[in-house]
């Protein structure tokens, strides 16, 4: 039974590392396929929301533990009328099997960040003229 064991532990050590580097490759594979799945989703939700409302919003989409996805959604909370349309818009891009499945997706809300407001043309020229510099260096 021993000499059956010792003569059996070179092929396991041999054929460790080989499915160490299949095991990889299967999990990077995994990996790629569950990213592409997200960028897939999140092209959608951004179609469905800008056909909607047009360019209002950005949404992230990801894939969390489990297979649970999540739409991360940056929105005017001010205006609660498009939220409303964003909500719902991006609701409608999951299909029937996620939307009937409790936890299968989740939309988060945040607030949208205000735009930063553009340097106004007269006051750059005002300062040019008398020879500031008009950089953001």
């Amino acid at each position: 039974m021993q000499s059956v064991v010792l003569s059996a532990l070179p092929v396991v050590v041999g054929l460790f590392p080989v499915a160490l580097i299949v095991a990889l490759l299967q999990l990077s594979s995994r990996r790629q396929r569950t990213r592409l799945a997200e960028v897939a989703r999140q092209i959608a939700v951004t179609d469905a929301i800008h056909a909607e409302l047009g360019a209002v919003v950005a949404p992230v989409v990801r894939r969390r533990l489990w297979g649970r996805w999540q739409v991360m959604i940056p929105v005017p909370l001010e205006r609660p009328d498009t939220v409303t349309r964003v909500v719902e818009a991006a609701y409608g891009v999951f299909g029937e099997p996620e939307r009937t499945r409790p936890g299968r997706f989740e939309i988060v809300l945040r607030p949208q960040e205000q735009p930063v407001p553009r340097r106004d043309q007269a006051m750059v020229a005002a300062r040019a003229a008398r020879g500031e510099s008009v950089s953001w260096t």
